[in-house]
Parts: structure tokens; C-alpha cells; sequence
């Protein structure tokens, strides 16, 4: 005569179907961040690479973007040098349909990380509306709401 109900073996198989559904289900709903938000993250993550490249390298880095949509990094021995040179492996492109409201502007990081002036760089998307990311003298950044 047989006993009914689970075994452990059963139980075991049977949560690690719902951790692997789980799983599955948080890869699909990761997309649902808007492309503003996104951009935000990816232009504040890009400033912090170039002030870590400008300290690792001991050289002054310069963030500049190029059109609305692209950011290249540029390195000199100060931020006071009339001579750059383009590093092309450090470079942004923002996600499609963000873009930058003003591309004249550029912030330099010496080579202690430390930046001169402020800059506040306003990303857009015609759906989403409008964000902005500062660089704060000292260098560090942070998302204005």
C-alpha cells in the first residue's frame, strides 16, 4: 500500500521551475524603462567614466558632445591645453529619440577628477518629457528631477 502526496524530490523540481519562471518574467520587464530614463543612466555612468579615466591616467579628460545624440571623450596634459586628442574608447550614444537640448557645452576633469565649473546637460524625449544631469564642481553628478 502506497502512501499519497509529494516527495522532496517533487517539491525541490517544482520551485526551481518557479524561481527559473521568475527568472524569465524579470528579463521582460526589465524593457519597461523609458528611453529618457535610460539615456539619464547612460550619460551619468559616461561622465563618471571619463572623471575615473582623467584620475587613471593622470591626464585631463573632456566630455563633448558631438550633435544631440553623441558624447566623445578627449584627453590633454590640463584643461587649459588648445591641443586634444580624441580617445575612441570612451564614447556615448544616447538611446534613439533622447537627445541633448544644447551641445555647446563640454566639461573637463583634471587629473585629480575635479571639475572647474558646473555644467547641467538636459536630455529629451518628445514622449517622455525632459531630465537633467549635472556635474558638480568637484566632479561628482547627480539627476535633477
Amino acid at each position: 500500500m502506497r502512501e499519497r502526496g509529494t516527495s522532496l524530490i517533487e517539491l525541490l523540481v517544482v520551485l526551481a521551475l518557479i524561481g527559473l519562471s521568475v527568472t524569465a518574467i524579470s528579463f521582460y520587464l526589465a524593457p519597461l524603462e523609458t528611453p529618457l530614463q535610460s539615456g539619464t543612466v547612460l550619460l551619468e555612468g559616461y561622465l563618471r567614466q571619463v572623471r575615473r579615466q582623467a584620475m587613471a591616467t593622470t591626464s585631463a579628460y573632456r566630455a563633448v558632445p558631438i550633435g544631440q545624440d553623441r558624447l566623445i571623450a578627449q584627453r590633454a596634459s590640463s584643461c587649459l591645453d588648445t591641443t586634444w586628442t580624441e580617445d575612441p574608447l570612451v564614447h556615448l550614444e544616447l538611446p534613439d529619440d533622447v537627445t541633448m537640448t544644447d551641445s555647446t557645452w563640454r566639461v573637463c576633469f583634471s587629473s585629480r577628477g575635479i571639475s572647474a565649473s558646473n555644467v547641467t546637460v538636459t536630455l529629451s524625449h518628445a514622449e517622455f518629457g525632459t531630465r537633467q544631469v549635472e556635474v558638480l564642481i568637484g566632479g561628482t553628478t547627480r539627476v535633477l528631477q
